[in-house]
């Protein structure tokens, strides 16, 4: 499950491990997300302090879930910037292309990263089988002008409408309040609008995938 928004504080909740032990424990893993202006880079493998963080999800308890206790009982916490690069303007030289992270590092949201990875394996391998016995460097230079400018557009979109946007234009809407009627809020078809824009920037639409 997905829970807030980036901008006053975002949960990510999934389980890795179901029926863990004999009293049906879950082994789960859980994102805690806060933009901050002031964010220091920071590496990959720190670790995460609780008095950092754990205010702003101290009141998250549901009748179906503590966040506030999932937190604290983690058994290991680690922090980690979630960080891009701008686009590039080339990716192949020669005999030698990027792919993936290597080629658009992007926000690790709506599983992009993995994602866009395999849609570049795909095309990447569909150019060399149509180049077979033939010019690999032209199947490159045909793979990058099919990948590079979708995949950048993908990179700010991120940035400025991403995934989630509609957390955080719900919680603009209900001005951070609770509310028991998202239809109230937002129609059903302005939620149906963003995510089908996001799934045609993303390259996740169903004419996309059935292509």
């Amino acid at each position: 499950m997905r829970l807030g928004s980036i901008e006053t504080g975002k949960m990510v909740i999934y389980p890795i491990v179901d029926k863990l032990d004999d009293e049906g424990h879950q082994l789960i893993n859980w994102v805690a997300e806060i933009q901050r202006d002031n964010a220091a880079m920071n590496d990959w493998n720190h670790k995460g302090d609780l008095k950092d963080f754990l205010g702003i999800f101290k009141d998250w308890r549901f009748p179906w879930l503590d966040v506030a206790a999932l937190i604290a009982n983690a058994e290991q916490i680690l922090e980690y910037p979630m960080v891009d690069k701008d686009p590039v303007p080339q990716w192949t030289f020669g005999r030698v292309t990027l792919l993936g992270d290597a080629a658009h590092p992007m926000y690790p949201r709506g599983s992009n990263g993995s994602a866009q990875a395999l849609i570049d394996a795909r095309v990447l391998a569909e150019q060399l089988a149509l180049q077979a016995g033939g010019d690999a460097r032209a199947a490159l230079q045909a793979y990058e002008q099919l990948r590079l400018a979708p995949t950048a557009n993908i990179v700010l979109t991120n940035r400025s409408v991403p995934p989630d946007f509609i957390n955080i234009k719900v919680d603009e809407l209900s001005g951070g309040k609770p509310f028991a009627d998202i239809d109230a809020l937002i129609s059903q078809q302005e939620l149906r609008a963003i995510s089908d824009h996001y799934k045609q920037v993303a390259g996740f639409s169903l004419e996309a995938a059935t292509k």
